[in-house]
């Protein structure tokens, strides 16, 4: 009889521990994810890249040179000392001219390309186009928030993800806030780029980043000071609008 109790004792404990297992893995495994990430121009270029550079393929991953039957000239433009300075080439490949121009280029600003050209097509009539693109150079060093990553996760989650109210993301529900850190460090245009399904949620999200300390701006190894964006997302990073955010994620 005493062999009874104890098997039943042990039985009932252990279906009785079974939901709080289960109750604890699901809360675990619905903690809600965010992360600020930045947001990158559509056409940049490290400086170490743009030092081994050689060709327009080089400078702009998207441009192919499969689509020039005939080059006219390639046009760079940039900013030297605050005045605006242009070489020509022939084709694809950069002049020594040109690639000293695109690296003695004033820091923070856009460089632009122009390729007049004839395209590689069958048509009747083909006609002369042109293909202009711009790109940046990143900063040496990025915009920081005060204290690093690791505080900023604090501060947002203490003001904004504490406060939202559980099941506000369910399945791939996002919401993704954009903003801007100016050359001083101020949080600017704040924007919100995709809404979750809670309109108070959304104000709080505004909220949260709009009232952020003033960060280090991002930097050149020259001391100019140049804005960079941000986004702000809250809840599943599978969503369909992640590839339009722009964002480099390496983890």
């Amino acid at each position: 009889m005493k062999n009874m109790c104890n098997h039943l004792l042990v039985f009932l404990v252990a279906v009785l521990s079974f939901p709080l297992t289960l109750s604890a893995q699901n809360e675990s495994t619905n903690e809600l994810n965010y992360e600020v990430n930045r947001v990158y121009p559509y056409i940049s270029i490290t400086k170490e890249k743009l030092a081994d550079a050689q060709t327009l393929m080089d400078l702009n991953p998207h441009y192919q040179a499969s689509w020039i039957k005939e080059y006219f000239s390639v046009e760079i433009t940039a900013s030297l000392k605050g005045v605006q300075k242009q070489e020509v080439g022939k084709n694809e490949m950069l002049t020594p001219e040109q690639k000293e121009l695109i690296l003695r280029a004033d820091a923070g600003t856009d460089i632009t390309v122009n390729v007049r050209y004839l395209p590689n097509n069958n048509l009747k009539h083909n006609d002369p186009k042109e293909l202009p693109f711009s790109f940046s150079i990143e900063p040496d060093i990025d915009a920081t928030y005060p204290g690093g990553q690791e505080q900023l996760r604090k501060y947002l989650k203490a003001s904004a993800v504490d406060k939202i109210p559980d099941g506000t993301f369910e399945g791939y529900d996002l919401a993704a806030v954009k903003f801007t850190i100016d050359a001083n460090g101020v949080v600017t245009d704040v924007q919100l780029f995709w809404p979750s399904k809670n309109e108070v949620v959304d104000e709080l999200l505004l909220a949260t980043v709009r009232t952020m300390p003033q960060w280090r701006p991002a930097a050149f190894s020259n001391g100019t000071k140049v804005k960079q964006e941000f986004v702000f997302t809250a809840g599943n990073m599978d969503n369909c609008v992640v590839p339009l955010l722009n964002i480099r994620r390496d983890y």
